[in-house]
């Protein structure tokens, strides 16, 4: 099967790519002579003001919600359910899933 006797619509027939492809060895030498200031190795940015997003440790949805017993955050009312009839062996698992392992009581 020859592709260039393939008709292709999605393609324009005088279509060029503008890139140059280049091999490695062009481009180690232009990153070589290039001058350290020319990369953006800084960035000064104040932190940012807007909270951090929370997102429900069951389904990943936007958690808007927080168990008080567990810390688990949650989505909606039915997965609330599900982690009231959660063991605290499970509960202590999905909060060390997101680095906040308490010790429940």
């Amino acid at each position: 099967l020859n592709m260039e006797l393939v008709n292709k619509p999605f393609k324009k027939p005088g279509w060029r790519s503008l890139k140059k492809t280049r091999n490695l060895k062009q481009i180690l030498t232009q990153e070589k002579s290039k001058r350290v200031e020319d990369h953006h190795i800084n960035v000064y940015a104040l932190p940012s003001m807007t909270p951090q997003k929370k997102y429900c440790d069951i389904t990943g949805l936007e958690a808007k919600y927080t168990d008080p017993k567990t810390r688990l955050r949650y989505h909606s009312t039915e997965v609330y359910q599900l982690i009231k009839n959660q063991p605290i062996g499970v509960v202590q698992r999905y909060l060390g899933l997101r680095n906040a392992a308490v010790v429940l009581k």
